[in-house]
């Protein structure tokens, strides 16, 4: 799993010490151009929505949300039954 947001990379760092995250992946896109590319751009702030996606071993997305700026509701239970769905 990986995480991407517009945040710098010290404050991903600060976020993963406070939180004992150490196995957690956390990129950064400072200028928004992954945020672009798959639609997680906010159109008048320099913002990025929250968007869950989920992508095949070849790439391809088989799975996409877009929350807004809120969080999923039960997030990993539903991230997981999708990857499960898509597995079968």
């Amino acid at each position: 799993m990986i995480g991407i947001s517009r945040d710098s990379a010290k404050s991903h760092r600060d976020f993963i010490a406070k939180h004992n995250l150490s196995s957690l992946t956390l990129l950064t896109d400072e200028k928004g151009e992954v945020a672009k590319i798959y639609g997680a751009d906010h159109k008048l702030l320099p913002f990025s929505k929250r968007v869950y996606i989920i992508m095949d071993k070849q790439r391809n997305i088989v799975y996409k949300k877009d929350t807004g700026f809120a969080l999923m509701d039960n997030q990993t239970q539903t991230l997981i039954g999708e990857i499960d769905r898509k597995l079968k």
